[in-house]
């Protein structure tokens, strides 16, 4: 298992504080649960037994992420500010980010150090705990440097009610969208259309992320009982499409309480792929890992691009393109790079293998679709060497699940 590490340092310009707009706010929001996104999946699709309680652990919280940044996007739509996932070339902070990363650059000392790693027991704890740490209940609402992400929020639910009091304010839900859930995960979509629903929206985001009540947690082993969250049964869309009642829904857990279960080994962790962290193709000897990287790096640009569409307001492209590649793309490539060692000869099983390396293209830096088709048909026929005995196989599934209509040099 590789170590989890944070560098000394992390800034070397002191920042000048300055008071935030409810917009910037919000934009903070919007990418700390994005950053957020990549670190998870990537534990996830580590984990080799996809039927484990820790696997479904994870993959409900990374999808209630996904749910979250939907709110975050819908709240700043309401008050006119534009979700931007893409930051134009030469910005002071670049987005997406590029990990290993801190979560944001306005949380307190960067907050918790983001890297891709396989899951383990460290991980859970010294990073994924951290970033859905609660805000102790006499936290102040913080603008500047956020201790936890509970206490950007109430600044945000400060600056909501200031807005709300601003003559002529209105809420604008033209480009929100309600019908964001994958169909299998907690939480409601929220369209923001007065402060009452603003106040939901957010308390949704913090009550799946860090509900708690901390008072005496860490002595307290029996966390099942004491979550205040928790949901049994609860209304919003599901997986046919029709709203009501989602029956057999078991209790929900915060993120914080999912991942210490993994962490205190309460939920086993079963065993994991060989991955590398902080998987890279600068890192790799073997020309297929090479190869299988380029194709996801490709995949998770386009993904980022069309996500930002969506979030935008394009709701077609939210089914069209981000959820296949969120179900077949993502995972598929993921769970090939992960099985494929990053030597080039005489490897063994426990060998250390490649790994997603979430690597935003901008679209001049992309292959033309003919050239990611040649590398596609290269792979599947076996002119590439190294591959495991599935990737055949799984280069056409995700062949069959892209978009048909794609008209740029972005498509896997």
């Amino acid at each position: 298992m590789t170590a989890v590490t944070v560098p000394e340092r992390r800034y070397l310009i002191p920042r000048q504080p300055h008071g935030k707009t409810l917009r910037e706010l919000l934009d903070i929001a919007l990418r700390v649960e994005f950053a957020t996104i990549p670190p998870y999946l990537t534990a996830m699709y580590s984990i080799k037994d996809k039927a484990s309680s820790a696997y479904q652990f994870v993959r409900g919280v990374a999808l209630e992420e996904m749910l979250h940044l939907n709110l975050a996007a819908n709240l700043l739509n309401a008050v006119g500010g534009t979700p931007t996932l893409v930051t134009e070339a030469g910005a002071a902070h670049p987005f997406p980010p590029s990990y290993p990363a801190y979560l944001s650059e306005d949380a307190e000392d960067g907050g918790p150090y983001l890297q891709l790693m396989a899951a383990s027991p460290e991980l859970f704890r010294s990073t994924f705990m951290r970033i859905e740490q609660p805000a102790q209940p006499d936290a102040v609402a913080q603008e500047e440097d956020f201790s936890t992400v509970g206490q950007l929020y109430s600044a945000i639910l400060k600056k909501l009610e200031e807005y709300d009091r601003t003559p002529g304010r209105t809420y604008d839900v033209t480009r929100q969208s309600e019908q964001w859930n994958f169909g299998n995960s907690g939480g409601t979509v929220v369209l923001v259309k007065d402060l009452e629903s603003a106040k939901k929206a957010v308390n949704e985001i913090v009550e799946q992320g860090e509900g708690a009540d901390m008072s005496g947690e860490l002595d307290d082993p029996k966390y099942r009982v004491r979550e205040p969250w928790g949901q049994y049964e609860y209304y919003g869309p599901r997986a046919d499409g029709t709203y009501g009642p989602v029956l057999g829904t078991p209790l929900e857990m915060s993120h914080y309480f999912k991942f210490k279960a993994i962490a205190d080994g309460t939920v086993p962790l079963p065993p994991t792929y060989p991955m590398i962290a902080n998987p890279a193709k600068a890192k790799y000897e073997n020309p297929t890992a090479a190869a299988l990287s380029d194709l996801f790096d490709h995949a998770y640009s386009v993904l980022v691009d069309d996500l930002q569409k969506a979030l935008r307001g394009d709701r077609d492209l939210f089914f069209t393109s981000v959820v296949p590649a969120m179900r077949v793309s993502l995972p598929s490539l993921a769970a090939e790079l992960m099985q494929t060692p990053i030597a080039a000869e005489s490897h063994t099983p426990d060998d250390p293998t490649a790994g997603p390396a979430f690597r935003y293209l901008p679209v001049k830096d992309r292959r033309k679709p003919q050239e990611l088709d040649q590398l596609v048909a290269d792979l599947a026929t076996g002119r590439r060497k190294g591959g495991s005995p599935t990737l055949a196989a799984t280069l056409r599934r995700i062949q069959e699940n892209r978009p048909e209509t794609r008209t740029e040099a972005d498509h896997v």
